[in-house]
């Protein structure tokens, strides 16, 4: 039985930037990835320029050109109810446009060349709590067993570390279904957002990425509403206001965002990204926050290990301001009718922002 420091479940973008963040501070870690290199992630993949910033200035490390898609820059367009003649972009915001799956590996591949291990095909089965945490997973096929100290959860909206340590919790979920096609239209290098309740109960958003282009709609998992009716809607009003016509369906996936707050963790057992509910559930954003709150995991582990302090109550200490604003964003979203809609994306677009 081998014995660590930290074991992360989950290669994404939190899971990462925690392995990376803990070799920096001394802790020996482990990074279990359950799919292959090259996985494919369901995602918009845009995020605020702040994003670099934080990359650069907590991990030391600097985006690669190979990783942006094109455009590389996008602006935020918002289009209300009443449609495109009330529509317009977010004065001096800009947003990385990612291509999702090579920015994950990019990320794995760093916190492995900077000392993590990274063990890909690696799924959690169970963890025993004590005095150290028992992680028993399977790897390439074989049963594994190891100790560590920590145990960090960056394993998605689905997380099996959540439910774990919270069996019987019940959480609402986001399902965002999104199209990859093959198009052309009167739309420019912008992240465009589209709010009509008929369209879509959240959002729905049209991404250029290189020579396609993504659409998604979101509604509340187990609803009543029918993605695969948002989509075509969204399609249609896109074809009535912004002359879309589809060439080709490339692609057509879903994926989950929490849209509540589960604790931050228990114990030596903590939640990061998607798994803790960090994902602005009004946009659909989380890789900054995934970021974020990765850091946090691995300053409260060492914050623990200092004072001899329980890292759950550490780590939330250090997330409270992140969940502020994920809670405040939920509450957002679920207080807009078609009014209250058109009247924020009147305001959004009389503000000027001066940071990503």
């Amino acid at each position: 039985m081998r014995r660590l420091d930290v074991v992360v479940v989950g290669g994404g973008p939190a899971g990462s930037a925690c392995a990376l963040k803990c070799v920096e501070q001394g802790f020996e870690t482990l990074l279990l990835e359950k799919a292959g290199r090259w996985r494919h992630k369901v995602c918009g993949g845009v995020t605020p320029t702040v994003s670099k910033d934080l990359l650069e200035a907590e991990l030391g490390l600097t985006i690669p050109t190979s990783v942006l898609a094109s455009p590389s820059e996008l602006g935020l367009f918002y289009v209300p109810p009443s449609g495109r003649e009330n529509s317009g972009a977010v004065r001096n915001c800009k947003l990385l446009n990612l291509r999702r799956d090579l920015f994950d590996q990019w990320l794995r591949d760093e916190a492995e060349r900077r000392g993590t291990e990274v063990l890909y095909d690696s799924e959690l089965l169970r963890f025993e709590a004590g005095e150290m945490i028992r992680v028993v997973a399977r790897s390439a096929g074989r049963s594994e067993v190891f100790e560590a100290r920590y145990l960090v959860g960056a394993d998605g909206a689905a997380s099996t570390v959540r439910s774990q340590i919270l069996p019987n919790l019940q959480l609402r979920m986001l399902i965002v279904a999104q199209e990859s096609w093959k198009a052309t239209g009167e739309l420019d290098d912008y992240f465009y957002v589209f709010f009509r309740d008929e369209v879509s109960p959240v959002y729905g958003y049209v991404i250029p990425k290189d020579d396609r282009f993504l659409l998604g709609v979101g509604a509340l998992k187990g609803g009543p509403v029918r993605l695969t009716l948002c989509a075509a809607r969204l399609r249609e009003w896109l074809s009535r206001e912004f002359s879309f016509r589809t060439i080709h369906l490339e692609r057509r996936e879903v994926s989950l965002i929490l849209f509540d707050a589960p604790p931050e963790g228990c114990g030596s057992v903590v939640l990061a990204g998607d798994a803790g509910g960090f994902c602005n559930p009004f946009s659909g954003e989380g890789i900054r926050l995934a970021v974020e709150s990765g850091i946090a995991a691995t300053e409260a582990a060492k914050l623990a290990e200092q004072k001899g302090e329980d890292l759950a109550s550490v780590y939330k200490c250090r997330v409270d301001w992140l969940r502020e604003f994920v809670l405040k964003m939920r509450e957002l979203g679920e207080s807009l009718d078609d009014d209250g809609k058109e009247a924020f994306v009147k305001t959004e677009l009389s503000r000027s922002y001066f940071s990503g």
